[in-house]
């Protein structure tokens, strides 16, 4: 998979899926295309960036939890919003933890959950790992 190029699946459905690596190139990869299919897709440009940050947010959660293996980003619109999507193979769920002012990370959750107006983790339909989304408000906060 690290030597091959991800390949973005552009659906009828309007919905773009994306296979990426779980390491932290794919982060900035994950970003871009969010930034790609929004912009694509009328949203203004503050719910871009907003978006962009969450899904960083996302993919950063799963790199740490599944590195080096596959993941899986979708971007979609449920009701004129954007969802955003990432799975990964790990069955620990991500889980909010107080980070002090020192520490390097342990916020990502929290950040997700200030810019997006719902956001939770699902089973993924195979019984294996799981999917975190975001699902974005119509403006950005």
């Amino acid at each position: 998979m690290k030597n091959q190029s991800p390949a973005v699946e552009m659906l009828k459905s309007g919905e773009i899926r994306m296979t990426i690596h779980g390491e932290e190139a794919s982060v900035s990869l994950a970003r871009e295309l969010v930034r790609y299919a929004l912009v694509n897709w009328g949203y203004e440009l503050s719910l871009v960036h907003d978006s962009a940050v969450v899904m960083s947010e996302i993919v950063t959660n799963a790199v740490e939890a599944a590195r080096g293996h596959a993941l899986r980003i979708r971007i979609a619109v449920r009701e004129g919003l954007p969802l955003l999507e990432c799975w990964d193979p790990s069955p620990e769920l991500p889980r909010f933890c107080d980070a002090g002012l020192d520490a390097l990370g342990g916020r990502g959750l929290a950040i997700i959950a200030a810019y997006a107006k719902d956001t939770g983790v699902r089973p993924s339909a195979t019984g294996q790992g799981k999917i975190v989304w975001a699902l974005m408000p119509a403006t950005a906060q």
